[in-house]
């Protein structure tokens, strides 16, 4: 690796505390418990709902309902990704025959979008828990390291750190920068997390699957020499 690269890898490594998309992806991964259990929820109950009371015709109203408030939250989904992870999401498109509401209501039950966007908002709940306990440990794990000085400064030197308990402010300094390393880390690992769900939009949030570009794009990711 020439100087001059090694040089931007560098810059960039540091550069993600100040970049717009990795406070994006952090708040779509902070946002996606509360949504994917709001979803999870409502489809359950919803679809538990509707399809026992089939039989007298009111549950076909309920799972109606239920679908058409399925493609409501897949298209919030879509945006989301779009403007907080910059994710290419293909459009949701239908095929009415006519611009009755039966036709368009028809042609959307009909579209792919609206069965691959349910999948998309029932994995949601599982991934975004998942997700949301990583980004939560990896950043209060190495800002409780990055705050040691501060909080040295008003135990009254009586902090003690496991095996080591640091006895002057200066002591402190080494806490404080593996904190601060740790904390650049956790941000690069929240892109990456941002990076993962930006795929699964792409793929399952619109009609059809990524264009060849959005492949290409999602396949090129530089690795830090």
């Amino acid at each position: 690796m020439s100087s001059a690269t090694r040089q931007l890898s560098w810059i960039d490594f540091f550069a993600v505390a100040v970049r717009p998309r990795t406070y994006g992806s952090l708040l779509y991964l902070w946002l996606g418990f509360p949504l994917g259990l709001a979803y999870f929820i409502f489809l359950v109950v919803g679809i538990l709902t509707g399809l026992p009371l089939t039989i007298v015709w009111i549950g076909l109203a309920i799972l109606l309902a239920t679908l058409l408030a399925a493609w409501g939250a897949a298209g919030f989904e879509r945006q989301l990704a779009i403007h907080l992870l910059g994710a290419q999401v293909p459009e949701r498109t239908t095929q009415p025959v006519s611009n009755r509401l039966l036709s368009r209501l028809a042609a959307t039950l009909r579209s792919p979008a609206l069965w691959k966007g349910m999948a998309f908002l029932f994995l949601k709940f599982p991934v975004a828990l998942a997700t949301w306990l990583i980004s939560l440990v990896s950043l209060v794990v190495p800002l409780a390291f990055a705050a040691v000085p501060i909080l040295w400064s008003f135990s009254g030197d009586e902090l003690h750190l496991g095996v080591w308990t640091p006895t002057t402010f200066l002591g402190t300094l080494p806490f404080c920068a593996a904190g601060i390393l740790g904390f650049l880390i956790a941000l690069h690992l929240q892109n990456g997390m941002g990076w993962v769900w930006a795929r699964m939009a792409e793929w399952m949030l619109g009609s059809n699957v990524p264009p060849p570009h959005l492949e290409a794009t999602s396949a090129n990711v530089t690795v830090m020499g």
